[in-house]
């Protein structure tokens, strides 16, 4: 499954095959969600997590992690290993991440 990222030069920053988890999630956001979380995640492709205007931060812990805030209420969380494709894998609304973090 897929979202429906297009390569723009075929070098894939971005990779677009998703986990179920991930289709599921994006399957729960409105159309104007939608339209954030893709127009985001193509501008990554395009140039990269340090585009400008991107609200990206890099989350605590030993795994390349980060936190891509696409939306209001809309946080992709994105695995970035220097020189790979970036990896999507979860989209989360802000409340539910913070109500992990406290949960330990």
């Amino acid at each position: 499954m897929e979202l429906p990222i297009i390569h723009s030069d075929g070098d894939p920053r971005l990779r677009a095959d998703v986990p179920l988890s991930v289709i599921i999630a994006f399957d729960q956001l409105t159309d104007e969600e939608r339209r954030h979380v893709l127009g985001a995640l193509e501008r990554i492709e395009r140039d990269g997590l340090s585009a400008a205007g991107l609200d990206v931060t890099r989350l605590g812990g030993s795994l390349p992690l980060y936190a891509l805030r696409a939306a209001p209420n809309v946080v992709v969380i994105l695995h970035a290993e220097p020189g790979q494709a970036v990896e999507v894998w979860d989209i989360a609304q802000p409340a539910t991440l913070e109500s992990f973090a406290h949960a330990g």
